[in-house]
């Protein structure tokens, strides 16, 4: 039995680390100023957050492609593996929706396999990664699957933007609560729940406190953070990424920490200078 992982490029996977596993990533389309891209493709987060406060109107980002989705399946099929598609939470984006109707009409579909992740960015990337390297190993797909869901369940994602902005236009978060960040001028932290859908969980003065409330809260919600893949996210802030990096190893011992950045589709509803912190905790 073999399996072949497959993610939308709203996972942030690195590509060396994309590659190494041999995961696949479909790319997802981002409209700047009436013109659309195609992530990793013909756009790439470096000239994106460069020209960031230039475009006209906020990016509007969407699902990828149906035939770019069918195709990529089929494709996995052809060469005698079964797809697990990993894709970006359906409470963010309809994506998985799409991923389930397409998986109807492809040649095979009892060996395809769609998979909410509940998460975005990095998160969801590690949640791809730690699927790849269960499946290295596993003897059904009934066993897989439990691990992967457990993984997920587990899955922790919290992040600090400089604005809420760019969530409030993108419709991310309500208008009531960018409102309130914008009143009070404080810097947000806020999370993606059990649910895969954003939600404000606290709220700090600066940006210094920001990063050290996104300790805290690994520290009281993280297990055995020595024995996993702790995952940093960021946009155009790499250096603040380091300080959480720093931040951590000095409060806890812990074991690998990944630096993604963060791409353009997430980016688009983020903006820059948000900076995510992924672990797993059993006390969500």
């Amino acid at each position: 039995m073999s399996f072949k992982v497959l993610v939308d490029s709203s996972s942030d996977i690195p590509l060396d680390k994309a590659t190494t596993a041999g995961i696949i990533t479909v790319p997802m389309p981002v409209n700047i100023d009436g013109e659309t891209f195609l992530e990793g493709v013909n756009l790439l987060t470096k000239d994106f957050y460069t020209k960031f406060e230039t475009f006209k109107e906020l990016p509007k980002t969407s699902q990828p492609n149906p035939n770019t989705l069918l195709e990529a399946y089929e494709k996995i099929l052809s060469e005698g593996h079964e797809v697990v598609a990993i894709h970006l939470s359906s409470g963010l984006s309809s994506t998985v929706s799409t991923a389930r109707m397409i998986r109807k009409m492809t040649s095979a579909p009892e060996r395809i396999h769609i998979i909410d992740s509940l998460g975005a960015s990095f998160g969801y990337g590690l949640l791809a990664l730690f699927a790849q390297n269960t499946l290295e190993s596993a003897t059904s797909w009934e066993e897989a699957e439990k691990t992967i869901l457990d993984y997920r369940k587990n899955m922790r994602y919290v992040f600090t933007l400089d604005t809420l902005e760019y969530l409030v236009k993108g419709g991310r978060v309500s208008k009531p609560v960018g409102f309130l960040g914008g009143l009070l001028d404080v810097k947000p932290i806020l999370h993606i729940t059990p649910e895969g859908k954003i939600e404000p969980f606290a709220k700090v003065r600066t940006r210094r406190a920001a990063i050290r409330k996104l300790v805290d809260v690994m520290e009281l919600e993280g297990t055995n953070l020595e024995h996993q893949v702790i995952g940093i996210s960021h946009s155009a802030c790499y250096d603040e990424a380091q300080i959480l990096v720093d931040e951590i190893k000095q409060r806890f011992k812990v074991g690998d920490i990944w630096i993604s950045e963060i791409g353009c589709v997430i980016g688009s509803h983020t903006g820059p200078r948000t900076l995510a912190l992924f672990y797993s905790s059993q006390k969500i």
